[in-house]
């Protein structure tokens, strides 16, 4: 589902592109302008001036895994392989070496079965070739001078996506304790009674639920509390054959919780982690950035085909400033393969994410790193629109209950608890002997 936001039209049928292929003299340009001008989940496939290629959305929010060998792509690994072939290819060692049993996953375009390959987003798939091409970025983001023009037009830009898909009658957006549905409420400030806010009531969410309830009774918000179902042992097999067994994790026994969304626009928010240097922890432009720490900040295991990959990945990229790399890795390594893997699990629903958009991760990316730490460009924007929605603190009660949610985080789930202070404690020790030249 593909949104102008120029328009603010949900493109639909024939979407007629005002340029001439067979005269771009820079094809990749010509496609910058005209279809990553678009925000919303799709691909693209182009089919001229003697090129095939599949194009995905600014972070792949619609997956694409392809078998090089056979010349073939498909949405999701079950599509692409026989029964057959399904189950002789599945790579069980890797399975178990990435740790799929504790709410592992396959980065880097890997998948769980041999042969197979996901398209990461700003990369192509030549499809004559059948190899993925990076195509952006064109260059180094400048960083920009005025900051609250630059926090406008993220602003802006997430208005104009959201409000054709609200008046389509058909969407329902995230509301937690989070960042990221915070600064979509804000953007939605002029329409925000009309819209339809939901939130599952899940194990391990009594804060978003608190949160969310406080904010809906506090703004006069449309909201509802989604009651918490679990999968049973044949909805969960279902849901990781549609994911090609390529992650685990809490969406694969909540979502029954979900379903009476069918039929309907799920709006998330993703994306938004690309405004607050997700991956950066205590990094800085000269921190050396090589594939164990890159490695570590995904809290996955060193796993040596792992590490392999991501030293494939990182080479072409060396020449970037550290911060900027971690954002690709966060977007590219992460996102594309983590997140978007799960893009058909739930085939009654659409999805969009509509901080996911080339304008918006561009004015993301051109904010200084004083801004962009500590959820600063969060705040920010929320402050420039709706500062009110602040006196709510996010992703915190703001009270002794934040101690005790913490200790109990810790105990009810310690093996999370125990791959976080791997992660930190890795990159830490990572920064003591890493410099700029170590990349």
């Amino acid at each position: 589902m593909a949104i102008d936001p120029e328009t603010q039209q949900i493109v639909t049928g024939t979407h007629k592109l005002d340029a001439e292929f067979d005269r771009a003299r820079d094809l990749d340009l010509l496609i910058e302008d005209h279809i990553y001008r678009l925000a919303g989940s799709f691909l693209f496939v182009l089919d001229a001036c003697d090129v095939r290629r599949i194009y995905l959305d600014a972070n792949g929010s619609k997956s694409l895994v392809y078998e090089p060998r056979s010349g073939v792509a498909a949405a999701t690994t079950p599509l692409l392989l026989t029964a057959a072939e399904y189950d002789e290819r599945f790579d069980l060692d890797l399975y178990r070496g990435l740790l799929l049993d504790q709410h592992g996953w396959f980065p880097a375009g890997m998948t769980a079965h041999r042969g197979v390959r996901r398209l990461m987003c700003n990369h192509y798939l030549d499809l004559d070739t059948m190899a993925p091409i990076r195509h952006w970025p064109r260059g180094e983001i400048e960083e920009v001078a005025d900051v609250d023009a630059a926090i406008a037009t993220i602003i802006d830009e997430t208005r104009r996506i959201i409000q054709p898909l609200q008046a389509s009658g058909r969407a329902s957006m995230a509301l937690t304790s989070g960042n990221e549905t915070r600064l979509m409420l804000a953007c939605c400030r002029a329409f925000h009674g009309e819209i339809d806010f939901v939130t599952v009531d899940a194990p391990g969410a009594k804060l978003d639920v608190t949160r969310a309830s406080e904010l809906a009774k506090r703004f006069k918000l449309r909201h509802r509390l989604l009651p918490y179902r679990q999968a049973d042992d044949r909805g969960a097999r279902a849901w990781q054959m549609r994911v090609g067994h390529c992650v685990t994790g809490s969406n694969m026994t909540m979502h029954p919780s979900v379903e009476s969304l069918n039929g309907r626009i799920f709006l998330g928010g993703l994306g938004g982690e690309i405004g607050r240097g997700f991956l950066w922890l205590d990094s800085q432009e000269d921190t050396g950035i090589d594939e164990t720490g890159i490695v570590s900040r995904l809290k996955l295991p060193q796993h040596p085909r792992l590490l392999a990959e991501v030293r494939e990945w990182l080479e072409p990229l060396q020449h970037h400033r550290s911060l900027f790399l971690l954002d690709l890795a966060y977007m590219e390594l992460r996102m594309s393969c983590w997140a978007f893997c799960q893009s058909y699990a739930m085939p009654s629903q659409a999805e969009v994410n509509p901080l996911i958009c080339r304008k918006i991760y561009a004015a993301m990316l051109s904010l200084p790193p004083s801004v962009r730490r500590n959820n600063g460009m969060i705040f920010r924007a929320i402050q420039q629109t709706w500062p009110e929605l602040l006196a709510l603190p996010i992703n915190r009660y703001g009270d002794w209950r934040d101690r005790a949610r913490i200790a109990g985080e810790a105990i009810s789930d310690p093996r999370r608890a125990i791959r976080k202070i791997r992660q930190v404690g890795a990159v830490r020790l990572g920064a003591l002997f890493s410099g700029r030249g170590s990349r």
